[in-house]
């Protein structure tokens, strides 16, 4: 004999099927949504005026990624008339579960951007979208923002999940930490590997660990040519000056000018990252 409750109700058994047939509906559904939204995207950028439309349409019936990338578009002012305000709302209901959108929030809150400026309510959306979506825009922001509190230990978590996408100031940041810590030696390896990137505060730190010798052998005409670089970096005519400080003998300015100008031939532009723009896609 069977005990009571051993067999499976027929209905339970229904119910479950009915319930497994809903789910595979519900993502098959969303596959194709999320298909549709990416080709539409994929002709919008190709172009296509019509793939405005079908952008909207997908974001007006709840397409998280659609209203993202119509977000993107208002802000910008591309394929349709600029409307931040109008963006904000549509950031605002992606990023329900668009952890992308959490970031795009953040930054119309921290400039007051289309909607009130509230920069506590940015850095809570920094944080989100730093953790759900891995945006070093928004991990160097939250560095930055613990630095000016004065809170280390989270300015350098931010700073080393920044820099391990390889964002040229989250090196840099690490670099001054280490060298704020008196470790100059690895704060040396940092900022070398942001001025390497041409990240533009780094060779001041650079030309200071040479003046003073911290961290590397004391030299003053690498300190003056990283002081250069500083200068020629940042466009800095009245820096430039500061030059002489290094008392230099007229050989040794050539040569330290020498090396600036080779330096700055060599090195361009750092990577592009713009902390103003909402993005749609992760960089890096």
């Amino acid at each position: 004999m069977l005990a009571l409750g051993l067999l499976a109700s027929p209905f339970s058994a229904a119910q479950e099927a009915a319930g497994m047939a809903d789910k595979m509906m519900a993502v098959l559904g969303s596959a194709k949504e999320s298909t549709e939204v990416l080709r539409a995207w994929s002709a919008y950028r190709a172009g296509s005026k019509a793939a405005v439309g079908e952008i909207f349409s997908l974001a007006q019936q709840g397409n998280a990624t659609a209203q993202n990338f119509a977000g993107w578009m208002l802000d910008n002012g591309k394929g349709v008339k600029k409307d931040s305000a109008a963006a904000f709302n549509y950031f605002a209901a992606s990023a329900k579960s668009y952890p992308l959108a959490r970031y795009n929030v953040g930054v119309l809150y921290f400039f007051g951007r289309g909607v009130t400026k509230n920069e506590e309510r940015a850095y809570g959306f920094f944080k989100e979208a730093a953790t759900g979506a891995g945006v070093q825009q928004a991990q160097v922001r939250l560095a930055l923002h613990a630095l000016a509190k004065g809170d280390r230990d989270e300015a350098w978590k931010w700073a080393n999940e920044a820099s391990n996408r390889g964002n040229v100031i989250g090196f840099y940041l690490i670099g001054r930490m280490l060298f704020e810590k008196k470790s100059y030696k690895e704060s040396y390896a940092w900022l070398m590997k942001a001025a390497q990137a041409s990240e533009p505060n780094s060779p001041a730190l650079l030309s200071k660990i040479y003046e003073q010798g911290l961290g590397a052998d004391k030299n003053p005409i690498m300190a003056a040519a990283w002081w250069m670089i500083y200068t020629g970096k940042n466009k800095d005519k009245a820096g430039a000056g500061a030059v002489a400080a290094f008392n230099l003998e007229a050989a040794e300015s050539r040569e330290a000018t020498a090396f600036a100008n080779n330096w700055l031939a060599a090195h361009g532009d750092s990577q592009k990252v713009d902390y103003k723009s909402t993005i749609y896609e992760v960089f890096g």
